[in-house]
């Protein structure tokens, strides 16, 4: 999907009269199959790279490319953005958690007073990363509130099979039938998302509630949507595809005279498509390096996403800061929700 986004992109630079040639290498999962392919030196004399999407290759990629001056881009969002760390020429399109936690805990400034619960799996990943946005949250509140009067607990998730109606029981002693209530799903866990979400949507009327969710929450199957949107859950996400747009329209048509057929939204096509018409345009406008270096000058007309690079280091790789607040509205439709002061993370 996303190397026919890639196509339909160099078709339309081509139009503006930019000469471009189009190599694809699979390298698997196997490090050593990048590392035959960086000794063959077919990579050195690439303008851009995209990918590999494992982390373990990108930073393989990323630091050979960087000793030839190549801009690498990593199309898919990764757990942790520590590749970045001496890596000026990497960029990461997709934001990695850290950001989403940060406007995550900016946001509940909102709910300034309110019964915080933030739910989440059992492995230590998630387990760290619910005390950091739990660190994150009570930071932003002591603006607003005195510190004792933050209420901030967190749950271990137990699956239904598991513990029955205990799982919802213990939930409900959690929230506060006096405040309002704010539940954070902070898991990227098909069962966490999908069974929270059912037991929060069964206490709804009992309990004042509002309910936010990862990134990874949109991308999810078996998402019951219906519940989502009765809840008026939100979400941070990567994208927002305005299918009324001339641009998306014209492209839905290009595509489908192409690969007869048409992208679903979520679909790795939006992305191939942004990331090189991005990087490409960038670099025949502004030219290489200063594009490169700066690419917060560069604003063009994307069709799921704008890019906002930045970069917490001089030496370190940029990572895109830009999230959309989408709000599974009560009339059955995803709405965007202003939310334009978002939190940018450690910029120059």
């Amino acid at each position: 999907e996303m190397y026919e986004g890639i196509l339909l992109a160099a078709d339309t630079l081509r139009s503006l009269g930019l000469n471009i040639n189009i190599h694809a290498f699979d390298v698997k999962i196997d490090t050593m199959e990048a590392i035959r392919l960086i000794r063959s030196g077919r990579l050195d004399n690439m303008d851009l790279i995209i990918g590999p999407v494992y982390s373990e290759n990108l930073a393989v990629v990323a630091s050979y490319a960087g000793k030839l001056g190549i801009p690498v881009v990593s199309p898919v969002q990764l757990e942790k953005n520590s590749v970045l760390e001496n890596n000026p020429f990497l960029f990461l399109s997709s934001s990695s958690l850290d950001v989403a936690q940060y406007n995550l805990a900016r946001r509940m400034q909102n709910y300034a007073g309110g019964n915080f619960v933030i739910i989440h799996s059992s492995s230590p990943e998630e387990m760290q990363g619910a005390e950091r946005l739990k660190s994150l949250i009570a930071r932003r509140l002591e603006q607003s509130v005195e510190p004792e009067e933050i209420r901030i607990r967190d749950m271990v998730f137990y699956s239904r099979s598991v513990y029955g109606s205990d799982s919802i029981n213990r939930l409900a002693h959690s929230l506060s039938d006096k405040n309002g209530n704010v539940i954070i799903i902070a898991s990227d866990e098909a069962p966490v998302m999908s069974e929270t979400i059912t037991n929060i949507h069964a206490l709804s009327r009992k309990f004042q509630l509002d309910v936010f969710g990862y990134p990874g929450m949109r991308y999810l199957d078996n998402l019951d949507h219906r519940i989502c949107f009765d809840l008026g859950l939100l979400i941070y996400s990567h994208y927002w595809i305005d299918f009324r747009q001339p641009d998306v329209i014209h492209f839905n048509s290009e595509f489908r005279k192409k690969f007869l057929t048409e992208p679903p939204e979520i679909s790795y096509a939006w992305q191939g498509y942004d990331i090189l018409y991005y990087f490409l345009s960038g670099m025949a406008i502004h030219g290489r390096e200063l594009f490169i270096s700066h690419p917060q000058i560069h604003n063009p007309d994307l069709l799921h996403t704008e890019f906002d690079f930045r970069r917490s280091n001089p030496g370190d790789g940029f990572e895109n800061q830009k999230l959309y607040l989408v709000r599974y509205s009560k009339n059955y439709e995803l709405e965007l929700v202003d939310d334009d002061n978002q939190y940018i993370l450690n910029v120059e």
